[in-house]
């Protein structure tokens, strides 16, 4: 790990917040030979990753559920095995529903459709229709996601060829192809998964781990587009079951810190402590930054891991901004859909409702009514009302990795969705924020009973806690709605899609660019991979 307070006059690139993408981008930058530093206002890096304990020796992720895994791709290119990075597999976790039921997800095609087959077998048999569809609809997705919306492109010619490219894919559809492909963009999920499968409960179980961390409902049109999310990383044929979990071993620190380490190995230095509150500007040009404490350091380019309101509405005098952006800015959604409950156990949780020793288990428990009672959570979201029946992400990290609590003891956290930043008739009141805890420990009690007995300490976090502690606006973990019109080249806003910004040597890298919190460290990837190509340099991002 490579620390430095030193004062430091001039730098290549200047990376604005060490969250993953802000890691991610300065390890290809100073893996390609810039001379890069990273600064935080935080006293560790990480951002929404970042590690905390909340009882002695019980460690997890304060705002996220510590989940996901960085694509191949980013892990081959800045060798991040050598720095540690080893991932666990699990299998893709068990919805439980209010009626006792549950349906469990396993990675082994045969064993996951005598799984569907307990609901129905005509949906086991339509599973594998299903699965191919998601695959086909992966493979047109993923070479948009892994590469900059505008791939780099400068001027007006150049721009052209970019959205040549894009109408040549288009072109090279065959008409069932465009069928399938405007079907997922425009159908509600409640719709799309009707196609297939005639079970409440196995559709719901798929739609709710695709309806967590958006802003729709599953019946809300274009929401059916959120059911390839899952299946982003999974490879194989229609024969196979469904997407595993990924967790990085050793926690999301173990993640930061492999990230941190290749930083610093290609000669970039992490600045802790060090917050920016000015980003200034010559002649049109973005040239460096100044720090609270009065310092300027002064860069070839700026690239912000911050969103994108934070990025440009309290980094510049508005002043210096171009005419209209401002607007531009202010008009771009981003809305807190999720609280975080933290809880450390004495002892493992029991689930008598489960078969004994269920391996689903470690990828994770979704807790989640049928499909017309996320709607109406959904609704109720959409009302700014205290939630009545949230979905309950819940994942248990220590049941694979015991290094994240003491022996016999258990970390859990809980993302519960649907809970609005602010309510209908005022703000949160600390009344309130306890009620919602009752309610995720009850709903906790009734799959696993004497739950609560185990309970050494507990943390509530609102979406303005999010916003309050981490800067990220309206606790908007997604940095911004992932709906169709604030996506590819509409992100972060149209006409200013991907990485690049209006403002000459300031880029995005944050989730508030292209491809958005889809891809883990993909905005970092194609932030660097743009910066490098305006230079002129090559390099592997």
């Amino acid at each position: 790990m490579l620390w430095s307070w030193g004062r430091m006059e001039r730098h290549d690139a200047i990376v604005i917040g060490a969250g993953l993408n802000g890691l991610v981008a300065a390890a290809y930058l100073a893996q390609a030979g810039l001379d890069v530093l990273v600064l935080d206002r935080g006293t560790a890096p990480g951002g929404l990753a970042s590690e905390h304990e909340i009882a002695p020796g019980y460690r997890l992720p304060r705002f996220t559920l510590g989940s996901g895994g960085l694509p191949p791709r980013i892990v081959s290119d800045l060798g991040l095995a050598d720095h540690g990075l080893r991932f666990i597999r699990a299998e893709g976790g068990v919805t439980c529903f209010p009626d006792g039921r549950y349906h469990a997800s396993y990675r082994d095609g045969v064993v996951y459709r005598r799984e569907i087959s307990r609901f129905s077998r005509v949906d086991a048999d339509a599973f594998t229709r299903y699965r191919r569809d998601m695959l086909r609809a992966v493979r047109r997705l993923a070479p948009l996601l892994a590469r900059p919306a505008h791939s780099g492109a400068r001027g007006l010619f150049g721009r052209l060829r970019a959205q040549l490219a894009h109408a040549d894919l288009i072109a090279a559809m065959s008409p069932d192809d465009m069928r399938d492909v405007l079907r997922l963009w425009t159908l509600p999920a409640s719709d799309f998964l009707d196609t297939y499968f005639e079970d409440d409960f196995v559709k719901a179980h798929l739609a709710a781990a695709a309806m967590i961390g958006g802003t729709l409902g599953p019946c809300t049109p274009t929401s059916a587009a959120r059911l390839v999310l899952p299946w982003l990383a999974e490879t194989g044929d229609a024969s196979g079951g469904a997407p595993e979990t990924l967790m990085p071993a050793g926690g999301t620190s173990a993640l930061v810190q492999a990230l941190v380490s290749a930083v610093g190995a290609a000669g970039g230095v992490l600045r802790m402590e060090a917050e920016v509150t000015d980003v200034r500007i010559r002649d049109g040009k973005v040239k460096g930054i100044v720090l609270a404490n009065g310092e300027e350091i002064e860069a070839r380019a700026v690239l912000s891991g911050l969103d994108v309101k934070r990025s440009f509405l309290s980094l510049f005098q508005w002043k210096d901004l171009p005419e209209g952006l401002v607007e531009r800015v202010g008009r771009v959604r981003m809305k807190g859909v999720a609280a975080k409950v933290n809880l450390a156990l004495d002892a493992a949780p029991v689930f008598p409702g489960l078969p004994e020793g269920c391996p689903s288990i470690g990828g994770g428990l979704r807790l989640a009514g049928t499909i017309p009672a996320m709607e109406r959570a959904f609704a109720d979201w959409r009302e700014r009302m205290p939630p009545r029946d949230p979905l309950i992400d819940v994942l248990i990290p220590s049941l694979l990795d015991p290094s994240l609590a003491p022996e016999g003891g258990h970390v859990l956290s809980a993302l519960v969705h649907y809970v609005p930043e602010e309510l209908h008739d005022g703000p949160w009141t600390g009344e309130r924020r306890d009620a919602l805890g009752d309610l995720v420990m009850t709903r906790l009690a009734e799959i696993s009973p004497g739950i609560a007995e185990h309970v050494i300490a507990i943390e509530i976090l609102l979406p303005d806690d999010v916003e309050n502690e981490i800067g990220l606006t309206s606790g908007d973990l997604s940095h911004g709605e992932t709906t169709l019109d604030q996506f590819f080249a509409n992100r972060p806003f149209p006409g200013a899609g991907g990485a690049e910004t209006p403002l000459k040597n300031f880029y995005l890298c944050s989730p508030s660019a292209h491809p958005g919190p889809l891809v883990m460290g993909g905005a970092g990837a194609n932030a660097a991979s743009t910066l490098l190509a305006a230079m002129g340099k090559r390099g592997r991002a």
